[in-house]
């Protein structure tokens, strides 16, 4: 008996737990299968589907330190920042959706209702996760505190949170990115939400203080000496009692980084993706007299056995 399109969507959804990519992927795998049972063995068989009813494999303990600069000096940290706001930028026009989340049903010749529905529903499932992370941290997210999310995007995320908080700052360094945004907060009536471009020489520098800080699949994008000084201020945005969630990878095979040999080397034009140690990071909690709550080994980015990706959650204590 021939395959039924809703019989792969099936599939997609049952085996994988996800939709699939695109309307034409489902005609094509509908029309290459010869019955039902083969289409499911074939999804059994999928390395996406190993991977998900197996245990990642784990960066060894006896690994090798990796060389990692992570400071630097002013005029070096506005050169960085110069680089990967002009990468951003031109993201930001070419493939908006799809450089905040990869798929190719996200990309510019792809992008229909039914896509942009699935991008932000994509949001709302982020926030089940963030609500658990701070419910454990004894933080109730409600209409009286302000929410910053860093590297918005077009507020993927962003909006899940406006519908929990007061006010919510989304900031990113791409025009375009917050230009879609705005345009989606107006067209859903969304009142709560502020934009903000990150102004040149300052990045991360200015944030407003908030309740929560959250940051997730952004600061990995950045040179090592950006990701700390983002961290930095993440955690000066903090008020008495607040929390900051923000995951970024501290580890890689073979992974180094020297700030001068960055900017001696030729600009990229794609995503590019850095670690930052995490003694480094714990130093920055550290210094700003916070406190780690948890810090969770994520799946953030894949690349399992390769690289590690963490999930930290801090907190500044109340005034004393």
């Amino acid at each position: 008996m021939a395959v039924t399109e809703e019989e792969v969507r099936w599939c997609y959804r049952s085996i994988l737990g996800r939709e699939p990519e695109s309307a034409e992927i489902v005609q094509q795998k509908a029309a290459a299968e010869r019955d039902f049972r083969t289409l499911v063995l074939g999804f059994i068989a999928s390395g996406e589907y190993r991977l998900k009813v197996t245990r990642p494999a784990l960066v060894p303990l006896d690994r090798a330190e990796i060389d990692v600069q992570t400071s630097a000096s002013p005029v070096e940290l506005t050169l960085l920042e110069d680089r990967i706001r002009e990468t951003w930028t031109q993201l930001g026009l070419d493939r908006p959706h799809d450089s905040v989340l990869s798929g190719e049903d996200y990309l510019p010749e792809n992008i229909d209702e039914e896509s942009v529905a699935r991008f932000f529903a994509s949001g709302v499932e982020e926030l089940v996760t963030i609500e658990a992370i701070l419910s454990r941290a004894g933080f109730v997210a409600h209409a009286a505190k302000t929410c910053v999310e860093f590297g918005c995007g077009l507020g993927r995320v962003t909006f899940a949170l406006g519908a929990v908080f007061k006010t919510v700052h989304g900031y990113d360094i791409s025009a375009n990115h917050l230009e879609l945004a705005r345009r989606h907060a107006a067209e859903v009536g969304m009142s709560n939400v502020e934009f903000h471009l990150c102004p040149v020489g300052a990045l991360g520098e200015t944030l407003a203080p908030c309740d929560f800080f959250y940051s997730r699949l952004v600061f990995q994008h950045n040179p090592p000496p950006l990701i700390r000084a983002l961290i930095r201020a993440a955690l000066a945005s903090l008020r008495p009692g607040g929390i900051a969630i923000f995951q970024v990878p501290t580890y890689g095979i073979d992974y180094s980084f020297s700030t001068k040999g960055y900017l001696a080397g030729p600009r990229r034009r794609d995503i590019e993706m850095h670690c930052i140690p995490q003694r480094d990071v714990f130093a920055e909690i550290a210094a700003a007299r916070c406190t780690l709550l948890e810090v969770d080994e994520d799946t953030a980015i894949g690349q399992h056995g390769e690289w590690i990706s963490n999930t930290f959650v801090v907190q500044r204590p109340e005034a004393a």
